[in-house]
């Protein structure tokens, strides 16, 4: 067996033992998947928790909107503690009677437009919160993964550096280099170290941000399973997308608020029955009478006009609306697109070639036909593609969930 590959196995096993203790290092992490995560969220994300109270309000408020006004009790003395004959209770009227207000103009039913309008969106809403949720978990999910990766190819390069740095000084005690060939490797040792002490924070960071999301106390997650979500079935996907629905929901509750404002300009009618009691000649007699106020100056015609004008402006949302969910899917496959084939050349022939060019590198070196410098050049290569692919798997991982969040419906 030659020198060269006694050393290429004795590298192989520090690596391997290097990832072994870099798999150790993370043996207290919690493990994660991207869908318990997503399980996760539905009873601990502060922002779900707030869009299931607003459904929950709309639907109080839909309850409440069926009801008619309430009776009243009216009750009334007339002369008493006067003077003469009004001195005391000898003639008094007592008058007890109900009111009871009609409601005109069709209140009740546009109020109960309104309040049902009001619930669609709000439980649109919580569709839309559920989806962005459920996308940006799916971004922090692929950000961790990604942090992991590069993590761990960074402990990688590590060894590969110290094994290089080892060589290089043997080389120079055997006076094969000279001494700057030494202090090159062991810089570049020093550089890898760096680099790992921040790939380490960089995973830190991405663990931290998955959990927040997720509202979970447990700031060390181990990404497992995968970069991100599946491929959207977009064969299906021929309803109306969520940005698109919200924009609908608010013109009709626009519409709806025409309605209201309308009919608040029509007088609402009070009736009034009852029963007065003569104490001077102990008889009893039936009282009543309505009650109608006069639409002559008010007859919200203020409200009636800034109605109209909200529902022009939600009218051009839904345009804008219509445009941006467009232009969202369209974006979001051209990123998918991309990333894919960016992900395809690295992981074909970019990784190869750099693979092949670090294992010739290193037979060159060990025969002496290749300087330490081309060793670091060829590693730094395979280097450069291989977190060109963990970066393109996350990016891929990411136009996946932008294409879902543009398709949810």
């Amino acid at each position: 067996m030659t020198r060269t590959m006694q050393r290429a196995r004795a590298l192989a096993g520090t690596v391997a033992a290097a990832l072994f203790a870099l798999a150790a290092s993370d043996a207290y992490a919690r493990p994660i998947t991207l869908a318990e995560a997503l399980g996760h969220v539905e009873d601990n994300a502060p922002l779900l928790t707030a869009a299931q109270a607003s459904v929950r309000a709309a639907q109080a408020r839909a309850r409440q909107a069926g009801v008619s006004p309430n009776p009243e009790l009216d009750a009334e003395v007339e002369n008493a503690f006067g003077t003469g004959r009004y001195s005391r209770f000898g003639g008094t009227e007592l008058t007890v009677a109900i009111a009871q207000r009609f409601e005109r103009g069709g209140k009740r039913h546009a109020r109960m437009a309104l309040a049902r309008a009001d619930l669609e969106l709000a439980s649109i809403s919580l569709l839309r919160t559920r989806a962005d949720i459920v996308r940006d978990i799916g971004n922090a999910f692929a950000d961790l993964v990604a942090a992991e990766q590069k993590l761990a190819l960074a402990q990688e390069t590590i060894v590969r550096s110290e094994e290089l740095a080892r060589t290089a000084r043997l080389m120079v005690e055997n006076g094969r280099d000279p001494p700057l060939r030494q202090f090159r490797a062991e810089s570049a040792l020093a550089e890898a170290r760096a680099d790992a002490q921040r790939a380490r924070s960089e995973e830190e960071q991405a663990s931290r941000a998955l959990a927040r999301l997720i509202g979970t106390p447990e700031d060390d997650l181990d990404a497992v399973g995968g970069e991100g979500p599946p491929l959207p079935d977009t064969a299906t996907a021929s309803g109306v997308p969520l940005t698109l629905r919200i924009a609908e929901a608010e013109r009709r509750l626009a519409e709806a608020r025409i309605a209201l404002e309308r009919s608040a300009g029509v007088s609402d009618i009070t009736a009034r029955a009852g029963l007065r009691g003569l104490a001077e000649t102990k008889d009893v007699a039936l009282v009543g009478g309505i009650t109608m106020p006069l639409a002559i100056r008010d007859r919200n015609r203020g409200g009636v006009e800034a109605a109209q004008a909200e529902l022009l402006a939600a009218e051009a949302r839904m345009a804008q609306a219509r445009l941006d969910s467009e232009r969202e899917t369209r974006d979001a496959r051209s990123l998918l697109s991309a990333a894919q084939a960016r992900l395809s050349a690295l992981e074909g022939a970019g990784l190869t070639q750099a693979q092949e060019a670090i294992r010739v590198a290193q037979i060159g070196y060990g025969a002496g036909k290749f300087s330490l410098l081309d060793v670091f050049d060829a590693q730094a290569s395979l280097t450069s593609t291989r977190t060109s692919i963990i970066e393109a798997r996350r990016d891929r991982a990411r136009a996946l969930a932008a294409l879902e969040r543009a398709l949810a419906q």
